[in-house]
């Protein structure tokens, strides 16, 4: 993984994005005070699409409604 800052990266863009594109690099861009809380990544398109598809499954499924318990249902 590379780290460049946002000038630097704003310079080389496109040697950048055929980074990520051909090589399947990932790129940081973190700004120039340092602060990760604010960094942006670049990542190859498939990988953010399955990165996206794995968050989707991994997420707590839906609520269902409380069902009657056993001795409570009619039979036939």
């Amino acid at each position: 993984m590379k780290h460049y800052s946002p000038e630097i990266a704003q310079a080389d863009l496109m040697e950048l994005l055929t980074a990520v594109h051909q090589l399947k690099e990932t790129i940081v861009i973190t700004p120039t005070d340092a602060d990760d809380i604010h960094a942006a990544v670049l990542v190859p398109k498939s990988e953010w699409e399955a990165l996206r598809e794995l968050a989707f499954l991994q997420q707590s499924p839906l609520p269902t409604p409380a069902s009657k318990p056993v001795t409570e249902m009619e039979w036939g």
